[in-house]
């Protein structure tokens, strides 16, 4: 009955520690995953002070996209610009102006979606007395033959 009583202590305790090691080897995590430049959206460069012109085919300018700060992501080929102020050119027409708090440029360049107090300006001309626009957000399409180069 002692040896019966004993083999039964023994086992409970060797069921104890065959337990504990299977508790540490199931909570030990595996090495972790190493994030490539390429999974994550993050920024490749910033550029203060941020000015691009749009030049048509026969080099007249088309546009002028100016801002405080501009990112860069190269995981989508986007930007995002701070204090974004764009000036859209047209020949014979007075030049039209859109501020906003911010502004994000598709991959392509032909968009930017402005958005926070934007306001569009557009001075007296032929066409008409001129005005402003107030919004929240705005699509501004650029002309498409000048952005295939432009970053």
């Amino acid at each position: 009955m002692k040896q019966l009583e004993t083999l039964l202590y023994i086992s409970i305790l060797g069921l104890i520690g065959l337990g504990g090691i299977y508790l540490q080897t199931s909570l030990v995590d595996d090495e972790p995953e190493l994030q490539t430049f390429e999974d994550r959206h993050d920024p490749d460069y910033y550029i203060e002070n941020f000015v691009a012109t749009g030049l048509d085919k026969n080099g007249q300018r088309r546009f002028v996209i100016k801002a405080t700060r501009m990112a860069h992501f190269p995981d989508d080929d986007t930007a995002l610009f701070d204090n974004p102020h764009i000036v859209q050119y047209e020949e014979g027409l007075a030049p039209r102006h859109t501020y906003a708090d911010s502004g994000w440029m598709n991959s392509t360049g032909d968009e930017v979606l402005m958005t926070g107090n934007v306001k569009v300006v557009v001075e007296a001309d032929e066409r008409g007395p001129g005005g402003t626009i107030k919004s929240k957000r705005m699509r501004v399409l650029l002309d498409k033959s000048t952005t295939k180069e432009l970053f």
